[in-house]
């Protein structure tokens, strides 16, 4: 399923196990760097958002790792005031967010109408399990 415009970036992987943090790449143990990206996210039932996360970085393999418990919470005190309703609802992580439209999303809000124009899918989504199961 394709979504955003912009060329692909990042392999990715949301990271369910709270015990797991990724300090190292799963695939070439390398230590993996912090990259501060904009995902763009979609509530179900119809509710786009950004959120400006820190996520693990393997520059060798380009893979974007987000902790699915440290995501959850995020989304969860930026819509718990203004969209109580969408608290909980499943969500999908699309892609990323262009800078420059995270920077102006202020005076140009990104809906979904207009957001397809601004995003970055993946160039894959990954599932993983650690190595002792």
């Amino acid at each position: 399923m394709q979504f955003g415009k912009l060329p692909p970036k990042y392999k990715f992987i949301l990271n369910p196990y709270t015990d797991v943090r990724f300090s190292s790449c799963p695939r070439y143990s390398d230590k993996t760097l912090i990259r501060k990206v904009p995902l763009f996210i979609h509530i179900y039932p119809e509710y786009p958002t950004t959120i400006n996360k820190r996520c693990r970085y393997c520059q060798k393999c380009d893979l974007l790792i987000v902790h699915q418990e440290e995501l959850e919470n995020m989304l969860v005190l930026s819509h718990k005031e203004n969209n109580p309703e969408i608290v909980g609802n499943e969500y999908l992580v699309l892609g990323t967010l262009e800078p420059s439209a995270w920077r102006k999303r202020n005076k140009e809000p990104i809906n979904m109408g207009n957001a397809q124009e601004k995003v970055h899918d993946f160039k894959e989504y990954l599932n993983i399990k650690p190595a002792y199961w």
